[in-house]
């Protein structure tokens, strides 16, 4: 018999058969007590195990029962002990012990043939993450944590043994420019349609939708090797997985990776931060956003519609892009694990493609992963990098200058009120003599500056943010006194914990250090900015502070110089974020996260997404695009907030985003849509005919819940059926337009199903049916003013009487387009709908008109537009070109 625990946990007998275990409780208990086999294991243990902190009364009987359930499979080998049980096996009958003898062997061999065979052996008794299902079990994830780095140590090890191999690389499957199209979505259905294909965007240089990234420091200290073996790594891998620590640096060298492997992928390198992604529901959506994929070639069938369908959905957008001769760096992935590890796995399934770098505190666990450990920098020695960081970091023209105005203050509570970010005093500058460490000459001689440095890099663990941080504080104090000062203060947080702490205590210990050195206004503006999901600019920060502009941007400035907020300056206005673990303590223990705050968040990023969303509307409408673009990762986190806390204000903020979501084809928005109806319990039911009038009215008997919007919900329905048009299923498309229609009543929010419902007559032939909701917007659009949403409308008119054939009238609608000024967009769509009435009698007319279209469309993002008028433009040209047969 044998007990594997490394992927799902199951028992083997003497012939190889899997013997069933029965329940998920019984599998648990076999790996907590395999885990530690031939140990006690207290009966403590195992009901925190199974119950947590709060069990039931009759925990220890019920425990009791489960335990007899498992002899029943392993008999004697589950012993009682005192106190609880023990798994009584042989060494070589539980999987971890034999994958970790195995690999101590790798080590004590001499000959490298030998160490290689033993390596994978090791490696091949694993067969998914540790633990499988139960990984994340609290009492698990200690071990599945030690096991995960272990098993990466081995395949480290593994690799360099192995031969190295060339960066593979794979002819591209797209074609410049790249075409959209859109089979069973956002396409009519006529003779004018062309095959489907994917739409991405690319080039060799570090870009996409979310990159909002830090740029690489101008030198990466003491990464040298790092940077070798993990660009190897890529070059043998379709995915590599760079963990470690949090403050290690994992982020800066992935970008500098990026940078240096750019040109070595024909559609470059793509950075998606998955640090504000909250709900490992989202993450798919979310990478296939970076890739700007605009179909999913949809069935066009009715049926499942639940959150399982999108989350395929997405991954079928994902594993059609994975042809792409691309880098993808997911960065910060370890509280989304799982969901990364899917997506990963989609994105290098499909095709040769996509190569993928995760940078994460623990592995993904996927096949095909290669990991690599980054590790804190060395500290001993004189040519120590830890103190080559320090000393540059320290020095007078170093990056962490010191602002006076943060001079050191006593400790005081963290929790802050925004009141109290009044700008403080400057306090008098002290002159730094050139050629010393900023602040120390004063301190005595460089001997003991010497000896104080070595000191601060130990205390720190060679962590590189650790030290940033403790840089920064060179220019205030003397740095013996530094070092005396994060002695006492580490010491002091350390004494309830025992001396074995992780190394990510120590980076919260010396986050707090620095926390604690600053006055209460800079205190009160990092609670700020622990408020955010990602950027943002200083103008955000400075708003929800309550404060001028000018004082915001100082604040963060001075923040920014002591290694406590990241600065970006690489996209026009400099954009200011906290790395993980220093978000992670602003909103833990400086109140970022409270409810007072997160309202105050979620209701500021609803007022800037309405004012972004109504420059859509307008000529300046690539600056409204790049606005909502900038606010898409504040609105994902806002919403999600609302919905747990404020039902009302979650909708607002769907609906938005909906005319962005609609035109840009933004995956996570449409699908997050779809959940949010579901969560009001207003989503139509699956089945034959969702879309039966008679089930829409019964279902809407009932009141809407209090306080929510009828026109805002009404809009999130429409939202939700651009979803389902976008996957192909017209059915439940129809629903859901149909249903916001009879939610908004007279209201003007109607305009937004009535465009739905006109797209999907018009798909599905119904010309007059699309006439009339085209007509019927266009009233409800001159109504309350809304030029765009009148364009719409004007355009599915044009539209259905080109595919009629009813050129004439079509011609007629033209002439009713609004004075103006209009967005780019729109004069794209009237573009594009005069095209349609002229491609059979002046295809070089329509050309012109189409190209005039594309131009407009690119010029502020819309990709939606783009594709379809590349498309028709293509099948026009197509159609010009056949050449005459020869006689």
């Amino acid at each position: 018999m044998r007990v594997r625990l490394l992927g799902p946990v199951d028992v083997v007998d003497a012939a190889g058969t899997t013997i069933t275990i029965g329940s998920p409780t019984q599998r648990l208990l076999l790996a907590v007590l395999g885990s530690r086999v031939g140990d006690a294991v207290p009966q403590a243990r195992l009901v925190g195990a199974v119950w947590g902190e709060c069990p039931p009364p009759t925990a220890e009987a019920t425990l009791r029962s489960y335990v007899s359930r498992l002899r029943r499979v392993l008999g004697d080998a589950v012993a009682t002990c005192p106190g609880g049980w023990s798994l009584r096996l042989a060494p070589e009958q539980v999987d971890i012990v034999v994958f970790e003898r195995l690999l101590r062997l790798s080590h004590e061999v001499p000959e490298a043939a030998e160490q290689l065979v033993l390596l994978e052996d090791a490696l091949a008794l694993w067969r998914g993450p540790a633990f499988g299902e139960l990984t994340d079990n609290p009492t698990l994830r200690p071990a599945a944590v030690r096991l995960a780095e272990a098993r990466a140590a081995a395949r480290e090890s593994r690799a360099a043994l192995l031969p190295r191999r060339p960066v593979l690389s794979a002819p591209s499957v797209f074609s410049a420019p790249a075409v959209f199209s859109a089979p069973s979505a956002f396409s009519a259905p006529s003779a004018r349609s062309a095959p489907p294909a994917v739409s991405a965007k690319g080039s060799s240089t570090l870009l996409g939708r979310s990159r909002h990234g830090r740029p690489p420091a101008a030198a990466l200290l003491g990464r040298a090797a790092d940077l070798a073996a993990v660009s190897d790594l890529i070059g043998a891998a379709r995915i590599v997985t760079l963990f470690g620590p949090g403050g290690v640096g994992k982020t800066r060298l992935a970008l500098h990776l990026a940078d240096s492997l750019a040109g070595q992928f024909t559609h470059g390198v793509r950075l998606v931060e998955l640090a504000g992604v909250r709900d490992p529901a989202a993450v798919a959506a979310t990478v296939a956003d970076e890739f700007g994929v605009g179909c999913f070639g949809g069935s066009g069938r009715s049926g499942g519609s639940g959150a399982g369908r999108m989350d395929g959905e997405a991954m079928a957008v994902l594993a059609a892009a994975s042809g792409l001769e691309t880098l993808l760096i997911l960065d910060g992935c370890e509280h989304v694990v799982g969901a990364v590890a899917a997506a990963a796995s989609a994105l290098v399934s499909g095709g040769p493609g996509v190569r993928v770098l995760a940078t994460s505190r623990e592995p993904l666990g996927v096949a095909g992963e290669h990991c690599w450990p980054l590790r804190p920098l060395r500290v001993d020695g004189p040519d120590a990098p830890a103190l080559e960081l320090f000393r540059a970091r320290a020095t007078p023209d170093g990056s962490a200058s010191v602002p006076t105005e943060l001079a050191p203050t006593e400790l005081a509570p963290t929790e802050l009120a925004p009141t109290e970010l009044a700008p403080a005093e400057p306090a008098p500058a002290e002159p730094v003599p050139a050629g010393a460490v900023a602040g120390s000459a004063v301190a005595g001689s460089a001997v003991a500056d010497a000896a104080a440095a070595e000191r601060i890099v130990r205390t720190l663990d060679g962590l590189p943010l650790g030290i940033e941080m403790a840089a920064a504080r060179s220019g205030a104090m003397p740095l013996p006194e530094l070092a005396d000062r994060l002695d006492e203060h580490l010491d002091l947080r350390r004494g309830t914990r025992r001396a074995s702490a992780a190394r990510h205590g120590t980076l919260t210990d010396v986050v707090a250090w620095s926390v604690s050195m600053l006055d209460r206004p800079h205190r009160a503006m990092l609670r700020i900015m622990g408020a955010f999901a990602g950027p943002v600019v200083a103008e955000d920060a400075a708003a929800l502070a309550g404060l001028p502009r000018a004082t915001g941007l100082d604040m963060l400035d001075a923040l920014v110089a002591r290694s406590l907020v990241v600065a970006d300056p690489a996209h026009g206005l400099t954009r200011y974020s906290l790395l993980g673990t220093i978000r992670d303590y602003a909103r833990w223990e400086l109140g970022a996260a409270d409810d007072t705050l997160s309202a105050a968040h979620a209701r500021y990023v609803l007022g800037q997404l309405r004012v972004a969303d109504g420059l859509l509307r307008t000529p300046r409408e690539a600056e409204g695009q790049r606005r909502l673009a900038d606010l898409l990762i504040e609105s994902r986190a806002a919403r999600a907030w609302a919905l747990a806390n404020d039902p009302p204000l979650a909708v607002e903020i769907a609906a938005a985003v909906h005319v962005y979501a609609m035109s840009r084809l933004r995956i996570e928005p449409l699908s997050a849509a779809v959940e949010l109806i579901r969560a009001f319990g207003l989503h139509p039911p699956a089945g034959v005919e969702p879309h039966r009038l008679a089930d829409l009215v019964s279902d809407l008997s009932v009141a809407l819940p209090p306080g929510v919007s009828a026109g805002a919900l009404s809009i999130a329905l429409a939202t939700a059926a651009a979803w389902y048009v976008s996957t192909g299923d017209l059915e439940m498309a129809g629903a859901c337009a149909q249903r916001g229609r009879l939610i908004a009543g007279d209201a003007p929010e109607r305009r937004f199903s009535l465009e739905l419902l006109g797209d999907l007559a018009f798909y599905r032939g119904r010309i007059g049916e699309a006439v009339d909701h085209g007509w019927e917007l266009v009233a409800a659009a001159r109504a309350c003013g809304d030029q765009h949403a009148e364009v719409a409308g004007l355009r599915n008119v044009m539209l259905a009487h080109a595919h009629a054939g009813d050129l004439e009238a079509g011609r007629v609608v033209r002439t009713q387009t609004p004075p103006g000024p209009l967005a780019p967009s729109d004069l794209g769509w009237l573009a594009y709908g005069e095209a349609e009435l002229v491609v059979d009698r002046d295809p070089d007319r329509c050309l012109l008109l189409l190209d005039r279209a594309v131009s407009l469309a690119d010029s502020v993002d819309n990709c939606y537009l783009s594709g379809v008028a590349r498309f028709s433009a293509l099948s026009v040209r197509a159609r010009r070109s056949h050449p005459r047969p020869r006689p």
